[in-house]
């Protein structure tokens, strides 16, 4: 999906006009009781509207307050920068809205993190890492997503800024951007894992969990899904080690050998942009009733392999089809950061996501037959 594609899906449905004034009104009550003052709440409220109205990509405080009617960009400025405003209390009140409207107790939860890239060192964050949108260490900053995906729609429902350890270690910088005394380095899977059991503990419905090899390798993120009586499906790295039925200890990449040619199916895990994403899938049994590894095959280059460890909770029905279905579901996230990198707004595809950008410009940092039918074992 092209930025070009992003910009015509938001202009057909932006252009609609219809939905805005009752989605307005709806925003509008639910963030009233965040601001103290009515000047900072009737800012916030031109903020909105001047997202919603324009379409395209990133936009200025200058852009904004133009919109907004405002000769200067100053009262834009000083809601980003100066007015007192509980964020925490904005974020929880949109996820109430998400889940009273699209709430299923089947919704997939899926984590990953976007890099947002930086030219200078003063945003809270930035620094040389990692940035997965080119694959190479960028001057930027991380944050961790967790999207909400239902059959009907995917919104943002939280987020984590991921601190380095530079900045946690940094006094003089952690001062001048006046983090919090509380906040202390903290791993990407943390991160997730905080998100997860946050929603569990607030009573989100959802089923299942879905990640990349980044959360899939945390044991603790594992076992925070498990307590709370979640599915998982999680990508997993080529030297993952599970244990067999037999008992017989071996990695993924091992395993996959092993799966004979009459175990393999090639279903679609869902459409992408260019139409269904077929590959050729595999599942095996491990030593666990519960666990299973789901092995991913590229129909044209045998050799381009995917696995991810998989987990039920007791009772509830697994097949081939269910696992593939949750592992394909990691890409809404992904579209959500794309949207979230240039402000724009689909109402119906991602409510939330204009705010939880409008939060997450000013928030401090850090702050988805019973058990089926696998491939037997292996030993």
């Amino acid at each position: 999906m092209t930025r070009q594609d992003n910009e015509v899906a938001a202009g057909a449905i932006v252009e609609d006009r219809a939905w805005l004034g009752e989605l307005q009104g709806e925003l509008f009550a639910l963030l009233a009781g965040v601001f103290a003052q009515a000047r900072s709440r009737f800012t916030a409220f031109a903020y909105i509207s001047a997202l919603l109205a324009e379409r395209g990509g990133r936009k200025s405080c200058w852009q904004l307050g133009e919109q907004a009617g405002h000769a200067t960009p100053r009262r834009m400025q000083a809601l980003l920068a100066e007015y007192a405003w509980d964020w925490k209390a904005a974020l929880a009140a949109l996820q109430r809205f998400i889940v009273a409207r699209l709430g299923d107790r089947q919704a997939i939860l899926v984590l990953d993190e976007t890099a947002e890239l930086k030219k200078g060192t003063m945003t809270v964050g930035t620094a040389r890492q990692h940035a997965g949108i080119t694959g190479q260490v960028e001057n930027c900053r991380t944050v961790v997503f967790m999207a909400y995906v239902t059959a009907r729609a995917h919104v943002l429902l939280d987020f984590r800024l991921y601190l380095p350890k530079a900045w946690c270690a940094d006094q003089e910088r952690r001062e001048r951007a006046h983090i919090p005394h509380e906040v202390v380095f903290t791993t990407k899977p943390a991160l997730g894992t905080a998100m997860v059991t946050g929603a569990a503990g607030a009573g989100t419905p959802f089923a299942w969990v879905a990640a990349d090899e980044v959360y899939g390798r945390s044991s603790k993120l594992r076992q925070a899904c498990e307590k709370a009586g979640k599915g998982y499906v999680f990508a997993v790295p080529v030297n993952f080690t599970i244990t067999l039925p037999s008992g017989r200890k071996t990695t993924v990449a091992s395993l996959a050998r092993l799966v004979p040619a009459a175990a393999w199916e090639t279903r679609s895990c869902g459409r992408g942009c260019k139409g269904h994403r077929d590959y050729a899938w595999a599942w095996a049994a491990t030593a666990s009733p519960r666990h299973w590894v789901l092995i991913r095959r590229s129909l044209s280059d045998p050799s381009d392999l995917a696995f991810y460890y998989c987990h039920a909770p007791q009772g509830r029905l697994v097949s081939l089809p269910v696992l593939i279905k949750v592992a394909g579901k990691r890409w809404p996230v992904e579209v959500g950061h794309r949207w979230c990198r240039s402000s724009c707004v689909v109402f119906s595809r991602l409510c939330s996501l204009f705010l939880v950008r409008f939060v997450l410009r000013v928030c401090p940092a850090g702050a988805g037959v019973e058990a089926g039918r696998a491939c037997p074992a292996f030993a």
